[in-house]
């Protein structure tokens, strides 16, 4: 499975965009994310704080993983997106 690494240009407010011009598998080399696209699209992206939606997680379920906002200008386009279980903010 070829996955294309993209570098996404920080913007502020800790969001991320990519600008994504074909159809393919591309990876996030920040955050690990994971996208397949049928072509050309811009996808912007950040990473949220469980602690506003904690509250929403009942009981058996358990916070998990990174939670991540995603925004896309062409929602067909974008046909999967890959979510990693763990994110290193450690730098």
């Amino acid at each position: 499975d070829q996955k294309e690494q993209v570098t996404p240009r920080r913007l502020a407010g800790g969001q991320f965009v990519v600008q994504l011009d074909a159809e393919g598998t591309y990876q996030c080399s920040l955050t690990g994310l994971i996208f397949e696209v049928t072509g050309a699209v811009k996808i912007t992206y950040s990473l949220l704080s469980w602690s506003k939606y904690a509250s929403l997680v009942e009981k058996p379920w358990i916070v998990g993983g990174p939670l991540f906002d995603v925004r896309c200008d062409s929602a067909p386009t974008l046909t999967s997106i890959q979510f990693p279980h763990s994110l290193c903010l450690g730098g």
